[in-house]
């Protein structure tokens, strides 16, 4: 190991913890929009695992069980018969956008055709807030408070180099002076407020403007490549808004997870992968193959 990789990851360290530090700072002053008990719906873009996406549906079934639910499959399984068990708006994809296992997109034109994909899922629905879901996402209960336009981040997903931080602070001005790289949100257990997306997301245009702006940041980071997390992230702080930390979200590994008897509620767990591999039970199967 080099001492200029040891140096950046000292730099990396430093920078989460105070990211971390900052987020919960962000949340407590953060009191201009409260949405108390909102009501949410969920977007859901599967590959294939058909016991994932049986076991994340029915997580967030079992606490929403009237919101509505897009669910489009990304030409992998058929999840139709998934898809009207648990009351889902379904459509299959034939051209698709992600790598087949994450939304690592390779091209602006992918980027673009999920969120033309999470706009038809807002523009048709009626929720205050909507739920990105994942393979690997599981509702445990309802949210009960958020305060940001995208609401879920962790302190070790940010940006680097300053570059595409200090571009979003000239229109955003909810992004410190003094916070150099910004994180970033996007994986299963985000929520989004809908009326935000809505307002600053159907003039295509617009959006693709933005997207020449902030996307040779975000492919320079990642070796030309698109991740959902911070391409989103960046357009939404590129229009105006808010992206911050809620308290009801834990990743399995976090000790507040492993504690949550005693360390407090828990509303929504990512990266619940225990489910991987595991082949269907009887009852899954007559839910997947629709017997």
């Amino acid at each position: 190991m080099t001492l200029e990789r040891i140096k950046k990851g000292i730099v990396f360290r430093l920078n989460t913890i105070f990211l971390r530090c900052f987020a919960v700072f962000d949340y407590l002053r953060s009191n201009d929009h409260i949405y108390s008990d909102p009501s949410v719906c969920a977007f859901y873009q599967c590959y294939k695992r058909p016991k994932c996406v049986i076991a994340t549906l029915a997580s967030f079934r079992k606490v929403y069980p009237n919101s509505t639910i897009h669910l489009f499959c990304d030409q992998g399984d058929d999840m139709s018969h998934i898809a009207s068990y648990f009351s889902c708006k379904y459509e299959y994809i034939t051209n698709r956008t992600g790598n087949g296992t994450t939304l690592y997109f390779l091209t602006k034109d992918n980027v673009m055709s999920y969120l033309k994909r999470l706009l038809i899922a807002v523009k048709n629905s009626k929720e205050d807030f909507i739920l990105i879901l994942e393979d690997d996402a599981r509702v445990l209960n309802k949210v009960k408070k958020l305060k940001f336009d995208w609401n879920c981040i962790k302190s070790n997903h940010h940006y680097s180099g300053g570059g595409v931080t200090s571009l979003l602070k000239k229109r955003n001005s909810s992004i410190p002076i003094y916070v150099r790289n910004m994180y970033f949100a996007g994986w299963g257990g985000v929520l989004l407020n809908r009326a935000f997306f809505v307002k600053y997301f159907s003039d295509e245009k617009k959006v693709k403007d933005a997207m020449e702006l902030v996307a040779p940041y975000i492919q320079g980071q990642w070796n030309g490549a698109l991740p959902m997390d911070a391409i989103v992230t960046a357009l939404i702080l590129y229009f105006g808004g808010t992206v911050g930390w809620y308290p009801g979200f834990a990743e399995v590994q976090y000790w507040r997870y492993r504690l949550k008897p005693f360390l407090g509620r828990i509303d929504v767990v990512h990266n619940e992968k225990s489910f991987y591999d595991v082949p269907l039970t009887k009852e899954e199967s007559e839910i997947f193959y629709g017997n």
